[in-house]
């Protein structure tokens, strides 16, 4: 389960992420974070983090097609955002590499 605070702590880098490879607006992130396991994320909760890499020049955002409804905005990685992307996925790793060299060892420890 992902805790609240775990999805604070790796809720700015899965929004980079998810931005990664194509344009997205905000209700298709939510549900991609949702089937991806994040089932407490929270519309609040992306919609601010969107806003904050907005203001931090990480994202810029455009209206499209909403199909048969009213117009989306869709969000997409400014250069910036991608060198913050960059520098979060060599964050993450080391993280990864870090808890890894911990829990193999306390696996066996637990009952």
């Amino acid at each position: 389960m992902v805790t609240p605070q775990m999805l604070k702590g790796v809720l700015p880098i899965v929004v980079l992420w998810s931005l990664a490879d194509d344009d997205a607006y905000g209700y298709a992130i939510l549900r991609k974070l949702r089937d991806a396991g994040f089932a407490g994320v929270g519309d609040a909760s992306v919609y601010g983090t969107l806003q904050r890499h907005h203001d931090a020049g990480f994202v810029t955002s455009y209206l499209g097609d909403g199909g048969q409804g009213p117009a989306r905005r869709y969000y997409t990685l400014t250069p910036s955002g991608r060198l913050a992307l960059e520098n979060a996925r060599h964050d993450w790793h080391a993280l990864v590499r870090a808890v890894s060299a911990v829990v193999p060892a306390a696996e066996g420890q637990i009952a």
